[in-house]
């Protein structure tokens, strides 16, 4: 049986950070897949800006400050852009509000330009791209240590920053949410700051796709109790239902 193709993409994009190119044969030869797969594979990563083919394979056509952020707004890209209407649905004119420096958050952006005056706060370089398509809501940018594999501003600096905001609705994305053990993440240092936003945050909206559910990360950002809102693209269960109803928070998910 083939590798998954997320595992293949990844293989590739790894493979062309370390050498700078890829061949076709040698990377069907590795993960035990047709030439064919593999030409399909560089060809969805081609149309993703992502890879550019070459005879015989491929070589980078991204630098790779952009290739790990743009990679992860491929994956999963329906999903997110339901969840990204859902959650706009919750922003009113007027309002301020923090996006977390994710692809989720990312899909939110577009359905943005219908609102007005709104105080947009960000710590993403990537997520700022984008807002910078409209005009009249106000930019807010944490600045802090950059981080080039995710486009976001992190650290001392941006801890501070952070700390002299308050009252706004922050959405934000995790690699995982639990009843049990609330929202967690795998990287410390997003955790750390992730921490900081939602503590100082006035409502707290978790968005994230069905896949979020139930696999707990190593690291724990907050309670399944500071949680306000959790905006999903599939149904949760009878379970997380019931908790929802009992921990007064609101489940937002496509009507069937």
């Amino acid at each position: 049986m083939g590798v998954a193709a997320e595992i293949r993409h990844n293989y590739i994009l790894d493979q062309l950070r370390s050498n700078g190119r890829i061949y076709v044969k040698e990377a069907a030869d590795h993960l035990g897949v047709t030439e064919i797969t593999i030409r399909r594979d560089l060809g969805f990563l081609e149309n993703h800006d992502l890879v550019k083919k070459t005879y015989g394979g491929a070589i980078m056509n991204a630098p790779e400050v952009n290739v790990s952020v743009r990679y992860r707004q491929t994956r999963r890209i329906e999903a997110k852009k339901i969840v990204g209407k859902l959650a706009a649905g919750l922003v009113n004119d007027g309002d301020i509000i923090y996006l977390e420096a994710g692809s989720t958050c990312y899909e939110i952006i577009p359905h943005l330009a219908e609102k007005k005056d709104l105080t947009i706060i960000v710590n993403s370089l990537y997520l700022m791209q984008r807002l910078a398509e409209f005009s009249g809501h106000r930019i807010i940018i944490v600045g802090g240590q950059y981080r080039p594999e995710r486009m976001d501003t992190v650290g001392p600096a941006a801890e501070q920053a952070i700390s002299q905001l308050g009252g706004f609705k922050a959405f934000t994305g995790a690699d995982d949410i639990t009843i049990d053990t609330g929202i967690s993440g795998a990287d410390v240092v997003t955790v750390g700051f992730a921490k900081l936003v939602l503590n100082r945050a006035s409502q707290v909206i978790f968005v994230g796709d069905s896949t979020k559910f139930d696999n707990p990360a190593l690291y724990k950002i907050a309670d399944i109790d500071q949680i306000d809102y959790v905006v999903t693209n599939a149904k949760p269960s009878a379970l997380w239902h019931k908790i929802a109803k009992e921990k007064n928070i609101k489940l937002i998910y496509p009507e069937d």
